[in-house]
Formats: C-alpha cells, sequence, structure tokens
C-alpha cells in the first residue's frame, strides 16, 4: 500500500517566508575571471588595498606649474615660464620643477614634484611653434591659478583602505571596472544553485505537440526555468512526468542527488492521487502546507538531506506567485544575496480590490504613472488558472493579512516584474 503524507500544516505567508529562509543557508562562493561576475553578488566586501587614482595627476592636457610662481600673473603684464620636460601618461619623473619652470603634462600623467596645479593647454600662449617633436621652449600665462586646480589628488576617488563594494552586492558592468582597477580579478561571487524542476500531469503536452481532446501545453515548465535562471539558478533536470507516485518519487530521488533545489509543479492538492504528495511521504524533513495566501495555498517544503525542496500547486498563476514570494527569496540567499525580493514601489489602488482579512494577497496589476504617483490596476481577473494577466502585469500588489482589502486610491507594495514602457498600460 502506498504511503500517506502527512497531515497538511496551516501557516501564514510570513511564517511560511521565515521557515523557507531558515532553511536557505549561502551556498560556497567561487572564484570566477571578471566576465563571469556579472549579475552575481559578491562573496566578500572588496576592500581598496590602494588609492584611487593611485598618484596624483593631471586632469587635462596642459603644463604642470608650481602655482607660486604665476600669482601675479595678469592678461596686461603676463608672466613667462621655461618649459621643461614634456610629461606623456605613463612617463614618471623624479626631477623636480624649478623656480620659473613648468613641464608639458599630457591627461593622467603623474604630476613631476613641486608642481601643485595645471593650466590648461588652451589659455596658454606658447613662445615659438610647439610640435611633439620639438615642443615650445617657453610659454607665457596671463591668469594665476590656485594650488590643486586641474589636479587630481591621489585617493580622491578612493583611498586606500577604503570598501570598494559591499559583499551581497549583485556586480555590475561598470564594478568591472572599478575591480579590474584595484586588480581584483577573480572575485569571490556566490555560486549559482543547480536547480531541477518537475511538472507533472497526465493532461500535459510539450510546447510544440498538437492538442488533442482534454490535453492542455504545459505553460508552467518554461516559465518556471526562465523564472529560475532570471533569478541566478541553473536549471540542471527539467522533466515532465505522468500522474503517477512512483515515477514522480524516482525522478525526485534522482533529482535531490544532483541539484541544491528541487522544485515540482502540481500533484500537491487535496486530492487523494495528487502524485508529488504521495511521493514525498516518506521524504525526511518536507511538509505539506495550507499557506494563508491567494493564490497558491496548497504547497509542501522542506530541507532533505539540506537540499531545499518546494511543491507548487498546478495553476500558472499559484506557481508563478509562491515561486516570487518564496521560491525567488531563497535562491538569492543560497546565492548570499542580502537584498532578496525584487524591487519595490509604493502604489495606490486604482479601485476597489477585495481580499480577506487572514491571508495575504498576490494581486497581479498594471502600473500607470498619474499626479505624481503610481496608480495600480488590477491585470484581469485574478483567477489563479489564466495565463492572461500574468502576461500582462506590471508587478503583484501585495495586500497584507490583516487588510480586508483596499479602498480606492489607498496606499499599497507593489512588487515590481517590469516596468511599463512608455505609451504602453
Amino acid at each position: 500500500m502506498a504511503p500517506t503524507a502527512a497531515a497538511r500544516r496551516t501557516l501564514g505567508y510570513p511564517e511560511a517566508r521565515e521557515r523557507v529562509l531558515s532553511g536557505a543557508r549561502a551556498l560556497p562562493a567561487e572564484a570566477v575571471p571578471l566576465a563571469e561576475a556579472v549579475g552575481r553578488p559578491l562573496a566578500e566586501r572588496i576592500v581598496a588595498g590602494h588609492p584611487l587614482p593611485p598618484f596624483r595627476n593631471s586632469a587635462m592636457d596642459g603644463i604642470a606649474v608650481r602655482s607660486a610662481d604665476v600669482a601675479g600673473a595678469t592678461a596686461e603684464q603676463p608672466l613667462t615660464l621655461v618649459l621643461g620636460e614634456t610629461l606623456p601618461a605613463g612617463r614618471v619623473t623624479e626631477r623636480a620643477l624649478r623656480p620659473g619652470e613648468a613641464a608639458h603634462i599630457m591627461t593622467g600623467a603623474m604630476l613631476p614634484p613641486g608642481a601643485d596645479a595645471v593650466i590648461p593647454i588652451e589659455v596658454l600662449s606658447f613662445v615659438g611653434s610647439p610640435t611633439a617633436a620639438e615642443p615650445a621652449e617657453r610659454v607665457r600665462v596671463a591668469d594665476p591659478v590656485a594650488p590643486g586646480e586641474n589636479v587630481r589628488e591621489a585617493g580622491l576617488d578612493l583611498v586606500a583602505g577604503a570598501v570598494a563594494i559591499e559583499a551581497g552586492r549583485a556586480v555590475t558592468p561598470h564594478d568591472l571596472a572599478l575591480l579590474a582597477s584595484l586588480g581584483v580579478t577573480r572575485p569571490a561571487v556566490g555560486r549559482r544553485p543547480h536547480v531541477a524542476i518537475l511538472s507533472t500531469g497526465d493532461e500535459l503536452l510539450p510546447p510544440e505537440a498538437a492538442l488533442v481532446p482534454g490535453a492542455i501545453r504545459d505553460s508552467n515548465l518554461p516559465m518556471l526555468e526562465a523564472l529560475v535562471t532570471e533569478a541566478g539558478g541553473r536549471v540542471v533536470a527539467a522533466k515532465r512526468l505522468p500522474d503517477d507516485a512512483q515515477a514522480v518519487e524516482r525522478a525526485l530521488h534522482s533529482a535531490l542527488a544532483v541539484a541544491d533545489v528541487v522544485v515540482t509543479i502540481g500533484g500537491i492538492s487535496a486530492g487523494d492521487f495528487d502524485p508529488v504528495k504521495r511521493a514525498i511521504a516518506n521524504l525526511p524533513g518536507v511538509e505539506l502546507w495550507r499557506v494563508s495566501m491567494r493564490p497558491g495555498q496548497p504547497q509542501a517544503f522542506g530541507a532533505p538531506d539540506g537540499r531545499l525542496f518546494f511543491g507548487l500547486p498546478g495553476n500558472p498563476a499559484s506557481v508563478a506567485c509562491v515561486f516570487e514570494a518564496l521560491v525567488r527569496p531563497a535562491l538569492r540567499k543560497l546565492q548570499g544575496y542580502t537584498s532578496l525580493d525584487r524591487p519595490s514601489l509604493e502604489v495606490h489602488a486604482a479601485r476597489a480590490i477585495e481580499s480577506r482579512e487572514g491571508r495575504t494577497d498576490f494581486v497581479r496589476v498594471t502600473l500607470a504613472r498619474r499626479d505624481g504617483a503610481w496608480w495600480a490596476e488590477p491585470a484581469g481577473a485574478q483567477v489563479s488558472g489564466h495565463l492572461v494577466p500574468q502576461s500582462r502585469a506590471h508587478a503583484l500588489l501585495v495586500i497584507p493579512a490583516p487588510l480586508e482589502g483596499l479602498s480606492a486610491g489607498e496606499k499599497a507594495r507593489a512588487l515590481i516584474l517590469r516596468w511599463p514602457e512608455e505609451g504602453t498600460a
């Protein structure tokens, strides 16, 4: 006789989230080349080993001077300086400027000892015809210059010992420039969790199949594969299974052997023959849940042998919302992110939206900007089996459990799925 799953546990969404995140522990970090670090969280803070810029340098092409030498320069009585060395970027000189002397200097070049300012080449008058091969020997200066003017001091951007990038933040393409400048070529980042997805249902067809009576194309599997990848996970298995508890159990054990996270779709409700519910009956540490949230009430969760298991309901809106509310934050915590949720925004309800006290509702909404505020409009009927509202939605409007819905104009938080394109709803 097949084993019977344990009794279903009822809990609120905040408790479910707390239990999920308590079971999600950061995976070991790995060092990767710079190009592979983009979009992944740093596993440790980056501290500057030297200042940026690392030395005092010129902010523009011109002449490096001692500001005291040109303090009295005027248009009526310009001062003439002797041009000494020419200093392109990358050249270092130990020869100090003498009184009344200047050095021709290029942008980014290190200032010679004694120089404390740079005068732009555009305001200078050279005596003679300067060329690259034979620079002018003298230059006239018609205005004074302040100490430090047009000079980039060492450490002006970042001082040695300062934190350049905090741990837990996703590396951006712009961060690569900062990391490279500090000599960090293989930053330690969070490992991408390996995820196996098992979609169950005798009625499911692959997307390329022709429809037959009583069957539907599987929309959940490609959606969840994309959501997992977007969240930083690596899909190592994605299978479509029949409503056969033994087949599901075999696939589940195979998945747990290769993945950090296993997600099943469907077969978790109250029916006597739901295959996932029967297949996990002997899986240690896995519980059946009834979470006070809509959509997505029937679920299962556990951490067998340190792996995370999520049993999601089968309706596409439920799959999408439970993923955003519970699975995605767990995937990000496994990687070491400090920010676990999508960006959120305070919005106004464009109309009254029903809910029920004691239940957290995730409402698929479109967003529009009016009168300096964001307004949220339901993207369609909030039916868990409907696909169009999820496709059209810009955000998930979160109605907390203590509220009995929202009145028109009332404020709430919304998790941003995508930003509205200009001129569209």
